[in-house]
């Protein structure tokens, strides 16, 4: 399962914060119905994230624990073309010690196949701690432990040294300038509040379109089309669960819904 959440804050469009996610996975899932996979793939793109991830609580705590259960993985993708980006990908076995401990078994291995992406493009990146504050929380909380992975540019927090000496952009400004500001737009950034000499910078060292990071946004496209075809074909690298719930879900028939995209 992939998803992205389709709201944003009330006083601004956000291009970055979320359309840039929702859009990137529309892409794929588009992409994906010219294909036959040998798993089930549902795509979700949540109302209400802004609003402490309603949507997606209320889609995880709605299934029952075996329906919960049939979700091998979840996959993340929140904020994927900041101005002043980083790549990141997020934490699954706490490789950085830092703040959230790592996600539930398999976790480490969804980041290590989006590890591997990255360094086939030549590209470096940064462990994204599960702080709980995107659409991956309801699901990592999940009594089944619902592995989890995703990408993550940055928000409101601050560029360093060496993430400039990684990624280049602009030292000690946020990774998204208009984080949760009318500025994170396709138009008239500026216009909007943004820093005028700070985007100036910006487009110095990037090519931007609006609030987008357009290399940032194409490859991490590229990452979430490499991640969903690899687990629509081949979910072997995801260890089998241990909950109790997950051996209940082999009893159970499989459960549909009408109103989920299912591709074969």
């Amino acid at each position: 399962m992939a998803g992205a959440h389709l709201d944003s804050e009330p006083d601004t469009v956000g291009v970055n914060d979320n359309a840039s996610g929702s859009a990137g996975l529309l892409e794929v899932a588009l992409q994906m119905a010219k294909v036959k996979p040998k798993n089930k793939v549902r795509f979700a793109w949540w109302g209400a994230e802004e609003a402490n991830l309603v949507g997606s609580t209320f889609y995880v705590t709605n299934l029952t624990p075996q329906q919960q259960a049939q979700i091998t993985l979840y996959l993340n993708f929140d904020m994927i073309a900041s101005a002043n980006y980083m790549f990141g990908v997020y934490d699954g076995d706490d490789s950085a010690a830092q703040g959230s401990g790592p996600g539930p078994a398999g976790s480490a291995q969804i980041e290590k196949l989006f590890e591997a992406f990255y360094a086939s493009r030549g590209q470096p990146t940064n462990a994204a701690d599960f702080t709980g504050r995107s659409d991956y929380g309801p699901f990592i909380a999940a009594g089944v432990n619902i592995p989890a992975g995703g990408l993550f540019t940055g928000a409101e927090g601050i560029k360093t040294a060496a993430d400039v000496a990684k990624f280049g952009g602009v030292e000690g400004a946020q990774y998204d300038p208009c984080y949760h500001d009318p500025c994170d737009d396709l138009f008239r950034v500026v216009q909007k509040g943004g820093d005028a000499a700070l985007y100036a910078q910006l487009r110095s060292r990037y090519k931007l379109f609006g609030n987008i990071n357009t290399f940032a946004l194409d490859t991490n496209a590229d990452a979430i089309a490499t991640a969903v075809i690899t687990y629509a074909f081949d979910t072997s690298t995801i260890p089998p669960r241990t909950a109790p719930a997950a051996a209940k879900a082999t009893v159970a028939g499989p459960q549909t819904d009408a109103n989920d995209l299912h591709l074969r």
